[in-house]
């Protein structure tokens, strides 16, 4: 019989309390008391446990004969979603292995008896709490800073663009924000507007032609004049706007006749 370790932790989520070096003293610790010798050890660097698709993880299971044992801190280092439990379970199962858990003595994929499978899925159920209230945590985080007037996560708008964690004018085509405002409130016609921009050769952060919808969302766009939105509330952004209120006004009545 061969044990070989594993550890997985995911370092996009900022609340994760098993780091990798964490789970490996927890690992030797568990091999000196028990005069256990590893036969390899397999990790995941940032991969999230509701994944299956993992290279360490199928290197490890690749490994397995017969009789040989997964060694882990707990079952969520192998996954954090019931289908990725099936996955891993019944691979395990196809091979006549199975997990030595070090939080969770009495973990088998093959155990019959009722106590021990309701303490392990108390264990696996509170591990998936624990998942939610990290996630919990971040979305708290991302509504305290719209709520101080930083954009709380993702792309930046066109004509800003992300430093570190603020949010700053792109230089590059910020100018190319402001005449697609007063160009729209000349031409008053997206169709024309897109025609304008295509002239100029103007491009959106990816390299593409502007389209109909793309111009209307910038019209439509408040961060523009200094407005955040996260979860359908408005406050005063920190940022610094790069139209004057009014030409917004102006362009949005006509984009609403």
């Amino acid at each position: 019989m061969a044990i070989y370790a594993y550890y997985r932790v995911s370092t996009k989520t900022q609340a994760e309390k098993n780091s990798t070096q964490m789970q490996k003293d927890v690992v030797k610790k568990y091999c000196v008391e028990k005069g256990v010798a590893l036969a390899d050890s397999f990790e995941d660097e940032g991969i999230s446990g509701t994944i299956e698709n993992r290279d360490g993880l199928l290197e490890c299971i690749a490994n397995l004969e017969s009789g040989d044992r997964i060694l882990v801190q707990n079952t969520s280092r192998l996954w954090r979603k019931d289908t990725v439990k099936v996955f891993v379970v019944r691979e395990l199962q196809k091979i006549g292995a199975d997990i030595i858990s070090i939080e969770q003595p009495n973990y088998t994929i093959y155990e019959k008896d009722p106590s021990s499978k309701l303490f392990n899925a108390i264990m696996e159920a509170l591990d998936e709490y624990d998942r939610d209230i990290i996630a919990m945590k971040l979305a708290k985080g991302r509504r305290a800073r719209a709520k101080t007037g930083n954009k709380p996560c993702g792309t930046a708008p066109y004509g800003y663009k992300w430093q570190g964690n603020e949010i700053v004018i792109d230089f590059n085509n910020n100018l190319i924000v402001q005449d697609i405002f007063r160009q729209y409130i000349e031409l008053k016609s997206l169709a024309k507007l897109k025609a304008y921009c295509d002239g100029k050769e103007y491009k959106t952060s990816t390299g593409k032609d502007f389209s109909k919808q793309s111009l209307k969302n910038i019209i439509e766009n408040d961060f523009y004049i200094g407005i955040v939105t996260y979860a359908g509330k408005k406050t005063d952004g920190e940022h610094e706007p790069i139209v004057e209120k009014s030409v917004f006004d102006k362009a949005n009545e006509i984009l609403k006749r």
